[in-house]
C-alpha cells in the first residue's frame, strides 16, 4: 500500500509509528521492508486464525506463537499499550469523553489521569463509561453522588486511593477491581468503577486500529476476535 505521499507502507514504517506512539517496548519481528496493506489486531494470539492471513498483525501479548507463525511478520507492544490505551495515561480516552482540567499522576508503581468529566453525578458518570467501554466489572457508589474530579489509574492500591482522594478525586476509574483496597475506598468515600481489564484492553485495541488507518490512510486494519 502506499501512504499520504505516494510511499509504500512497510512493516517499519509502523514500527517506527507505534515506537513514537507506545514508547521504546513496541517491538518487530520480520523484515522492515515487508510492505503491509492488511494489519491484523489481536490481544493475544489465540483470539487470531493461525496462520493469520494478513500481511502482518499486532498483538499485545506475544507468548504462546505457533510454529505455523514462524513467517508472519508481527509488530507487538505489552508495557507501552496498557499505559498509553487502557487504564493508565490514556489521553485518547480523555478527550473521547470530553474530560476537562486533565493532568497527568505519576505514582510509585502506578500511572494515570485526574480529570473533571462533563456528568455532574455518579449515575450519569457510569452511563457515560459503561457506554464507551461497553459495561463495567464492578461498581462502588461514592459516599456523596455528585462528581467533580475523577482519577484514571492502572492500578487499585490503599495508598494510590488516599492520594487521589488528597487531589480532589471523588471517583477512582480503573481496569480490575481489588478487594484489599475497598475498606480504603469506602473510608475515603470514593467510588469505584472498575471497567474490566480486558474491557479496557479492547477499548485501546479499537483506538490503535482507528489512528493506524487515519495515520496511513489506505492501510485496513482487522480487529479480532
Amino acid at each position: 500500500m502506499t501512504g499520504p505521499h505516494g510511499v509504500t507502507v512497510t512493516l517499519g514504517d509502523l514500527h517506527a509509528w507505534l515506537r513514537g506512539h507506545l514508547g521504546p517496548d513496541a517491538d518487530l519481528h520480520g523484515d522492515p521492508l515487508t510492505p503491509v496493506t492488511n494489519l491484523a489486531l489481536a490481544l493475544e494470539p489465540g483470539d487470531l486464525p493461525d496462520p493469520p492471513g494478513t500481511d502482518a498483525v499486532w498483538l499485545h501479548r506475544s507468548r504462546h506463537v505457533t510454529p505455523g507463525w514462524a513467517h508472519v511478520p508481527r509488530l507487538t507492544s505489552h508495557d507501552g499499550f496498557d499505559a498509553a490505551l487502557t487504564t493508565g495515561e490514556n489521553w485518547p480516552l480523555a478527550r473521547a469523553l470530553g474530560w476537562q482540567d486533565v493532568r497527568a499522576v505519576t505514582l510509585p508503581r502506578a500511572a494515570g489521569l485526574l480529570a473533571t468529566p462533563p456528568q455532574a453525578t455518579w449515575p450519569e458518570l457510569v452511563t457515560a463509561l459503561e457506554a464507551e467501554f461497553g459495561g463495567s466489572e464492578a461498581l462502588v457508589p461514592p459516599e456523596r453522588p455528585d462528581v467533580t474530579r475523577l482519577a484514571l489509574m492502572n492500578a487499585m492500591r490503599p495508598e494510590l486511593l488516599t492520594a487521589v482522594a488528597a487531589e480532589g478525586a471523588r471517583v477512582y476509574v480503573t481496569g480490575q477491581l481489588r478487594p484489599g483496597a475497598l475498606a480504603a475506598a469506602r473510608q475515603l468515600g470514593l467510588g469505584v468503577i472498575a471497567v474490566g481489564h480486558r474491557r479496557s484492553e479492547a477499548w485501546g485495541l479499537r483506538q490503535l486500529a482507528g489512528d493506524l488507518r487515519a495515520t496511513f490512510p489506505g492501510l485496513r486494519t482487522e480487529i479480532h476476535p
